[in-house]
């Protein structure tokens, strides 16, 4: 069977990294000379990107191995300037390959793929407006649904706020957007519902757009035996598995209790999820919202993730929203966008690529703990690394 297991792929050559890329991958000779093509935009794709474009802007495309995701391996592709962010999410998949991560998305979660939101102003009856609205529930979501084939609004909720230049309310669209990241259909179908709202109850609304506080829900879960654990400096100072395990445990005991700690723990956690959104065509500043409104949906910033030992194993569990999409958006104007998630991941839907980017958040995660609980920053953040 193919593994993603590579012993010191970072040690190899851009040529012979690319050369075990095509022997895992099934590439065509065609296929490989997109990875070799450092320019696959040019004037002319650089023009349908439309808005000003003047060149490209260069940030590597890199490759992190060890990933084995749901009984599956992987090569992770990642756009990121920072070489350790690669290295950590190498070292933390490599600790988490033995049993590998597992994600998954929640089926039947509060939180919805998709979310268009319309503000309706000046309401003299809110109670009366609410009342007509949620009546015709089921004829104003027929409505949005119509001309839309793989996108779902399935429910809407209003709610009324009061304010010195009077009541307004807003109307909640929850949307499922199939294969898509949902913005532009829920930002659609905002204003086709809020249109026959104003008929309905002649009521004016200002605004309809995508809430960002939204995407798909998904956990990942990690089991790490403690012994692999154990690190070892470079100036030869050594760090047993348990010692380790009970510093990253602290860690995260310290983010939970922390507001100041908890931030900083999640941005390692995007160091992850944001690369792979870059490198695949994502609205990384949408995963971002979302998921710092996420870390503090009961009132207090907490953190994404949550390490604990349990017996011979060190258990690490995420949670966090990932609004994607593997259609729509700019995906197709950008060809490696478009050849990193049909080739490289080869992804069948939005909801595994969401499965994909928070089981990677979370070796990244683990990696940054590690660092913290041993070596330090510094040491860490050099541009190389050794891995026993």
């Amino acid at each position: 069977m193919k593994s993603s297991a590579v012993p010191n792929f970072f040690k190899l050559s851009i040529n012979e990294r690319i050369a075990i890329l095509k022997e895992f991958l099934d590439l065509t000779e065609e296929e490989t000379l997109i990875l070799k093509n450092l320019c696959t935009l040019g004037f002319k794709e650089l023009t349908a990107i439309g808005e000003n474009p003047v060149s490209n802007y260069e940030l590597p495309l890199r490759i992190a191995n060890y990933f084995k995701i749901n009984g599956t391996d992987y090569f992770i592709p990642m756009v990121v300037e920072e070489a350790s962010v690669v290295a950590g999410a190498c070292y933390g998949a490599k600790l988490c390959y033995e049993r590998g991560i597992e994600s998954s998305i929640v089926k039947q979660s509060n939180y919805a793929k998709a979310i268009g939101q319309i503000q309706l102003i000046n309401i003299k009856n809110p109670l009366e407006a609410e009342r007509k609205i949620l009546e015709n529930k089921n004829r104003l979501l027929e409505k949005a649904n119509e001309g839309h084939r793989f996108s779902r609004a399935y429910n809407i909720k209003t709610r009324v706020f009061e304010s010195e230049h009077g009541k307004s309310m807003t109307v909640n669209i929850y949307i499922d957007p199939g294969d898509a990241m949902g913005a532009a259909v829920a930002s659609a179908m905002a204003e086709t519902v809020a249109k026959e709202i104003s008929k309905m109850t002649g009521i004016a609304y200002n605004s309809c757009i995508i809430s960002n506080f939204s995407g798909r829900h998904v956990k990942a879960k990690a089991e790490v035996p403690v012994e692999r654990l154990a690190r070892k400096s470079v100036s030869g100072k050594k760090w047993r598995g348990e010692e380790v395990r009970d510093g990253i445990v602290w860690l995260s005991i310290w983010a939970e209790n922390d507001v100041y700690r908890a931030v900083t723990h999640n941005k390692g956690i995007m160091n992850g999820v944001d690369a792979v959104a870059v490198a695949t065509g994502q609205d990384w500043r949408a995963i971002e919202s979302a998921n710092h409104a996420f870390a503090a949906k009961n009132g207090t910033y907490k953190p994404l993730s949550r390490w604990r030992s349990e017996g011979d194993y060190m258990v690490g569990e995420l949670e966090m929203l990932i609004p994607c999409g593997i259609v729509g958006g700019e995906i197709k104007k950008i060809p490696k966008a478009e050849f990193v998630l049909r080739k490289i991941l080869r992804v069948k839907s939005a909801d595994q690529l969401a499965e994909i980017m928070a089981a990677v958040g979370l070796a990244q995660n683990l990696a940054a703990l590690s660092m913290l609980a041993t070596i330090g920053l510094k040491e860490g953040h050099e541009p190389h690394r050794k891995i026993k």
